[in-house]
């Protein structure tokens, strides 16, 4: 089936489609979005014989009769969706679509008292005036697709709410209601790139600068849109409504204080709702292909991030990177942009010293001045440290900057990593430094500690929202990998292979004995492996060895073994269920719950030491990717 005879299928379904360009999610120019949602053969076939290769959007609501839970495990998604089943109850048999992000659309039955909200990081509810693209439609080279056991096309339709969770939304909606306004005004719904640009035209018209701009657009977007857009998108509203020329300094000229700033933001209110055309000429500023400070890997002014485990290699990887940009000169055969860079180094600057002398003469790079490295490290998120930070890169350099690199996260804030608030304290004054400077940033991060967060950017997963590109470093004896993990705007990089090879700088000790160094050479990158879709049952598996490694990594007669009692602490206390949901699914009765489905599907099995009872991994695969992180397994 081609994208037209799809289309008609969901028609002829009762789901209203729209058009959506090519290769993304946004509606045809000149459409009017989900509003142009239809079920009439006749439109849709006009629609796909103009552009055939159109994606497909389906409108929720009353237009289609369906809910979409959309869960994005990009933005904490998966989390969420667990705690949500958790205490609410499993998801019910129906429809399923994996998403091109690796998240999934679960689709229910509509009910005209469901509003369009956020339930939790990375978890939506999509209901009348949003849509989702639908397969076979393909954003950033991935495909959507239905998941096999839950097919529309082999009949498996929209799954009835559970009493369960309509009494979970009705306790979130009321919740929501009786907050009071806040006195920043309400809520952008609809088209938040334009309300937040006329806010941000408004400041400009009155002399702010793109520094100004962007700090105040960051705040709106994360207290004001729903939902927030990603802060590159904010960054580009900052960036091309700055280029043109304010129509005064009010706060220069007229140093009117708290008045003036709330005569812009009033302004800027009255100026969202109302219809504007503009030039062709303004619509020029919006570039739609991406630009890159190195190709492939960092988009130019976007937020990124290097991590890995401790030792893992991450500041010789970033080192190299910056290096590389600082000179001039392709990183692993990759083009840079060549500008300065500023190196905000939190730790160990002799190694650092070391590590950059290394590189320099590894690549016969005799100067350096365009790499621009701190003396110390800078708590971000603690006040004045922003323009701290910007006047002491100024007094090197008037230039604009490449990007910033903060190495590590950990050293540069005083927050907690783990709290969403705080996290996005911080990547706003990072935000705030890049803009001023003309820059991206590059975070330079850990993993978690635990055998399942190897692979995972530690803390709050506000983190991960907020990047378009991260960078996962893995040092498997010495091979190392870098990996691209997320890149929001453009297909993902094949992985680099390599190793860190020695450096004879020829510096001594005290002793006399010769100073070697380290630099990143380039191997030969393995082979991808394809990501197993999503289930219901692995994502039981995976609670399960969650809960072992939380309950201390036991193991009875040569497998993994997990008691009662191990699991219900791990539920509470690290997805914090209740007590009561917990003990469900410590239940080998319910097939619905983690154990019993478990049970059920010989993955685990019972055992029993006197009044203890706790289940051993029977999954060959399984058990032996858990075993080996105690050097054992078959």
């Amino acid at each position: 089936m081609n994208l037209l005879e799809y289309a008609l299928e969901y028609a002829s379904w009762g789901w209203a489609v729209l058009p959506l360009t090519p290769g993304s999610k946004i509606p045809l120019p000149g459409s009017h979005g989900v509003k142009d949602a239809t079920t009439d053969p006749s439109v849709i076939r006009q629609w796909w014989h103009d552009v055939p290769d159109a994606n497909i959007g389906v409108a929720a609501g009353a237009k289609s009769n369906i809910i979409i839970f959309d869960v994005d495990p990009r933005n904490g998604g998966d989390e969420t969706w667990d705690r949500w089943q958790l205490e609410h109850g499993s998801l019910p048999n129906g429809a399923q679509q994996l998403t091109a992000g690796g998240g999934t659309h679960n689709i229910a039955v509509y009910d005209d008292s469901v509003r369009s909200c956020k339930l939790g990081d990375g978890l939506d509810l999509l209901s009348d005036g949003r849509y989702f693209v639908a397969a076979p439609s393909v954003v950033d080279g991935r495909e959507y697709e239905w998941e096999v056991s839950s097919d529309p096309f082999d009949g498996i339709g929209p799954f009835d709410i559970p009493p369960q969770w309509m009494s979970a939304y009705r306790a979130r909606s009321r919740s929501s209601s009786n907050h009071e306004m806040r006195d920043d005004g309400g809520l952008i719904q609809g088209n938040r790139n334009d309300g937040l640009a006329s806010l941000a035209g408004a400041m400009r018209y009155h002399g702010m600068t793109e520094a100004e701009v962007l700090a105040a657009i960051s705040v709106a977007n994360e207290t004001r849109c729903d939902i927030p857009l990603p802060s590159s998108e904010v960054r580009q509203i900052a960036r091309s409504v700055c280029r043109y020329d304010p129509g005064g300094d009010v706060a220069a000229d007229r140093a009117a204080g708290e008045s003036s700033a709330r005569a812009i933001l009033e302004n800027a209110r009255a100026d969202t709702g109302r219809l504007k055309f503009h030039t062709a000429t303004s619509l020029l500023a919006q570039p739609s292909p991406p630009r890159w400070t190195v190709k492939g890997w960092l988009p130019e002014g976007a937020v990124s991030m290097i991590y890995g485990e401790s030792g893992a290699g991450k500041t010789f990887i970033a080192l190299d990177i910056a290096c590389s940009i600082a000179a001039g000169i392709e990183w692993c055969g990759r083009r840079t942009k060549h500008a300065p860079v500023i190196y905000m180094a939190g730790e160990g600057h002799y190694g650092l010293r070391q590590r950059i002398a290394s590189w320099c003469t590894s690549h016969g790079v005799t100067s350096l001045d365009n790499l621009i490295v701190s003396s110390k490290a800078v708590d971000l998120d603690t006040p004045g440290a922003e323009a701290e930070v910007i006047g002491a890169v100024r007094e090197i350099t008037k230039e604009q900057a490449a990007i910033v690199f903060i190495d590590t996260v950990n050293n540069h804030m005083t927050g907690d990593e783990n709290s969403a608030q705080e996290t996005r304290r911080m990547l706003n004054s990072c935000s705030i430094v890049s803009a001023a400077l003309g820059a991206g940033t590059c975070l330079v991060h850990h993993t978690g500690h635990a055998s399942d967060s190897r692979y995972r950017a530690r803390g709050s997963s506000a983190w991960k929202a907020s990047l378009d590109a991260s960078i996962l470093v893995k040092n498997d004896d010495g091979d190392i990998t870098v990996k691209c993990t997320k890149m929001k705007d453009a297909q993902a990089p094949e992985d680099i292979a390599g190793e860190l090879a020695p450096v004879d700088l020829g510096w001594i000790d005290e002793d006399g004995e010769e100073i070697m160094g380290a630099v990143f050479a380039i191997g030969t990158a393995p082979e991808r492996q394809s990501p197993r879709k999503p289930s219901r049952v692995v994502d039981m598996m995976r609670r399960y060895r969650n809960a072992w490694e939380h309950g201390g990594r036991e193991v009875r007669d040569g497998k993994p073994y997990v008691s009662r009692s191990a699991l219900v602490d791990y539920l509470e206390t690290h997805l914090g269920v209740t007590h009561a949901s917990a003990k469900q699914h410590a239940k080998a009765s319910d097939p619905k719950k983690t154990i019993g489905a478990l049970v059920s599907g010989n993955v685990i099995k019972k055992h029993t030491e006197g009044a203890v009872v706790g289940w051993t991994m029977e999954d060959l695969d399984w058990r032996n990717s858990m075993m080996a992180i105690l050097g054992k397994g078959e």
